[in-house]
């Protein structure tokens, strides 16, 4: 029988054997069995890029204390989408349109480079059509249109007011302050009067010393050009922008909506230069190719961005 104190105390230990040994061997396998779910979430929480990515594939509500200080320490920033999920976006594509392509790319950019990620801040400025406009799309100039609350369709489009989008943005940007954020990305993809200067200005108005809060939108990260098949033709709902969610949430859109050939604005709510969409721009017409392109482009980027900002 091996004295092991005397062992350690007065020199070199001999090789364990014996049934003492091969209890003891197999106590500590047992108990480091049953400690492994602790101290796979303590390591989670401190850098194990495994269980982190995992945690940020959940949206910031969806996070414990312990998950949210753990992404902000592997990535210190926040990715907030500021865009309309209540919005006419014809009958191919969820209402949620703009919201969700600007919260797809925030979840990509913190599983990529850590950091929290958040549901949409479902705010849209807009205002009414002016005769132009309207006579572009083929409304009659006593037609009241409001943003894409068109007559021709069966849904009303939520829109905010300059006041309340700057109080919601500032409710959040506060509430990040002080733990451990020092960027946080506004991201927008609404293009509806006054929506891109508020969020631009917004950025400038409430960065500090501590945390630098960035108004951006997602269209200046796509420099896709037409030689690379990206055509930035048709506005809301139309050509361009439907790629731009068959980039990001493809299972969302059912293009067995749309009629081949011709498509009236008015009638189906997309946006173009003229009152019919021409055949070759009929939304139907978009390429997952050229979508998944512009996704690869998107992300590339934001994070080139990001990296000039550090």
């Amino acid at each position: 029988m091996v004295n092991w104190k005397e062992s350690v105390n007065g020199g070199p230990d001999p090789a364990p054997s014996g049934e003492p040994f091969r209890r003891g061997f197999l106590k500590k396998i047992v108990l480091g069995i049953a400690m492994f779910p602790i101290f796979n979430r303590l390591i989670g929480q401190k850098g194990d890029h495994t269980a982190l990515h995992a945690i940020q594939r959940k949206p910031f509500d969806e996070m414990r204390p312990g998950e949210i200080l753990g992404a902000i320490a592997e990535g210190p920033y926040a990715f907030v989408p500021v865009s309309p999920m209540i919005e006419w976006h014809s009958y191919h594509l969820p209402l949620g349109t703009d919201g969700l392509i600007s919260e797809a790319i925030c979840r990509l950019m913190a599983g990529k480079h850590g950091g929290v990620w958040f549901r949409p801040l479902s705010l849209g400025l807009d205002s009414w059509r002016g005769e132009k406009q309207k006579e572009r799309w083929g409304f009659s100039s006593d037609e009241k249109v409001f943003g894409m609350n068109f007559p021709d369709v069966p849904l009303t489009s939520e829109y905010c007011k300059l006041e309340d989008l700057k109080i919601a943005v500032k409710n959040r940007v506060e509430a990040l302050r002080g733990i451990g954020i020092k960027h946080l990305f506004l991201l927008n993809h609404h293009g509806g009067d006054g929506q891109i200067p508020a969020i631009e200005e917004l950025g400038n108005e409430l960065t500090d010393d501590n945390m630098m809060v960035h108004g951006l939108k997602t269209y200046q990260f796509n420099d896709l050009t037409k030689e690379e098949g990206f055509y930035g033709v048709g506005g809301h709902a139309g050509y361009s922008e439907t790629t731009w969610l068959m980039a990001f949430r493809p299972e969302l859109i059912d293009l067995t909506r749309l009629d081949p050939g011709e498509l009236s604005v008015r009638e189906m709510g997309i946006l173009h230069d003229k009152p019919v969409i021409e055949e070759k721009w009929n939304p139907g017409n978009v390429s997952s190719l050229v979508a998944n392109r512009l996704k690869s482009r998107v992300i590339e980027n934001f994070s080139a961005y990001l990296s000039t900002v550090l």
